[in-house]
């Protein structure tokens, strides 16, 4: 009688068996640390690549806790042999603010998490101008805006699992500031990128708390004299920064000279003196903040 082989039940027995030798030849020839497995494409390594590892982690929803496998836990070579940190010289390695958003001097854009630079852009926008301060005010730090990551950056507050990882607005701190008379109610209008009734921009006593700030560009005024408190349409820069009197229903004495009550923010020229004592959520009179 004659035997009947399966050729199909063969051949898949045979690939086992090798997989199986060769599943365990590895295991117990693991690479020298200093070997290169060639686990990844050729251009993991190459910005422009399509293989990129940033687009991977990009659409892994920016979770890079898998590449732990083998860099280890702290990125630094682990199985692997190869470390994250020999280009992610940050404290945090590859999970460094400014890895995935910012510059080696910001952790606040630009660049975005698509690589943009231009303020047009919404992810751009005004960051550094709020981060980093001006000849006119001290920094606003990132938690005005928004709610920082608690603990590590997978902090569903952070990181959403969403590639694009839109950012979440949730105003507080300064931007929140009541002062007298003023409860501030922030709101940021997606589209068209501008916010408003933050204390920052005007909501506060005698400001103009109705005024629209534009995120990323626009109708943008809110670096002038008179777009928080005052008014644009006046002549002078003292003219325009005066905030509301009582003939425009405030209670602001009618006096140009700033630097008089204000003299440890500006001097008689409107030159600040001391930026940080500028929308800090106190009102600076005569050398003391004072609550108002």
């Amino acid at each position: 009688m004659k035997t009947y082989v399966n050729p199909v039940l063969t051949c898949s027995l045979v690939a086992f068996i090798g997989l199986f030798i060769g599943c365990s030849d590895l295991k117990e020839t693991l690479p020298a640390a200093s070997q290169t497995i060639g686990v990844h494409p050729s251009g993991w390594l190459s910005k422009t690549s399509s293989d990129f590892h940033g687009a991977t982690i990009r659409a892994q929803g920016w979770d890079m806790r898998s590449c732990k496998n083998c860099h280890g836990g702290n990125y630094d070579g682990g199985t692997s042999g190869q470390s994250c940190r020999a280009c992610h010289t940050e404290t945090l390695g590859p999970e460094a603010c400014n890895v995935c958003h910012g510059s080696t001097t910001s952790a606040a854009p630009p660049t975005d998490l698509n690589g943009n630079s231009d303020q047009s852009y919404r992810g751009v926008g005004k960051h550094q101008v709020h981060l980093m301060g001006t000849v006119r005010t001290a920094p606003v730090g990132c938690s005005n805006c928004h709610q920082l990551p608690s603990g590590n950056i997978y902090d569903p507050a952070h990181i959403n699992g969403n590639p694009d990882n839109r950012a979440e607005i949730n105003f507080s701190v300064v931007a929140k500031r009541a002062t007298s008379g003023v409860t501030p109610s922030p709101v940021y209008y997606e589209v068209g990128g501008s916010c408003a009734d933050t204390y920052c921009h005007g909501a506060f006593k005698n400001g103009n708390g109705d005024r629209l700030m534009f995120w990323n560009g626009g109708a943008a005024l809110s670096a002038a004299c008179g777009s928080c408190h005052g008014d644009l349409t006046k002549a002078t820069l003292a003219e325009k920064a005066l905030p509301k009197t009582a003939a425009q229903g405030g209670t602001h004495p009618i006096n140009l000279a700033c630097s008089t009550c204000h003299g440890g923010v500006v001097n008689a020229s409107l030159g600040f003196v001391n930026p940080s004592k500028h929308v800090d959520g106190r009102l600076n009179l005569n050398g003391t903040d004072v609550t108002f």
